[in-house]
């Protein structure tokens, strides 16, 4: 009876360790792709972004999200790959106005998209 309690427990503190990672790592993640999309936005603000600066914070979110399909969902991954080659080919054509707008979405997902994996009470009950 004592194993089988204290089996219960370990494996309970496993999983709240676990999903307390989770949370941690998405975060995490997220704040570094943010980053790089506030200072890709104050370019796109400024009319001195291009290609070359677009494609950097492509290449972040590349890497970034190689390991985040181990955590979220593959739907939330090609949101923000839409909304980023969106804003990465407005950038090329030199449309600042509307890739300003994508880049906003893109700072609303990065904001919402944590919030989802987050521990809260509406996400556990």
């Amino acid at each position: 009876m004592v194993k089988t309690m204290l089996s219960i427990l370990i494996t309970l503190g496993l999983l709240i360790g676990a999903a307390f990672f989770e949370q941690y790592f998405v975060d995490r993640q997220f704040d570094k792709f943010e980053t790089a999309l506030y200072s890709l936005d104050e370019k796109v603000r400024d009319e001195t972004a291009v290609r070359g600066d677009a494609e950097s914070v492509r290449t972040l979110w590349e890497s970034e999200k190689k390991v985040l399909h181990v955590v979220i969902p593959h739907t939330d991954i090609s949101y923000v790959d839409y909304w980023l080659s969106e804003a990465v080919s407005l950038i090329e054509t030199e449309n600042y106005t509307d890739a300003q707008s994508k880049i906003e979405v893109l700072l609303v997902l990065c904001r919402q998209i944590p919030q989802t994996y987050r521990i809260t009470f509406e996400n556990v009950f």
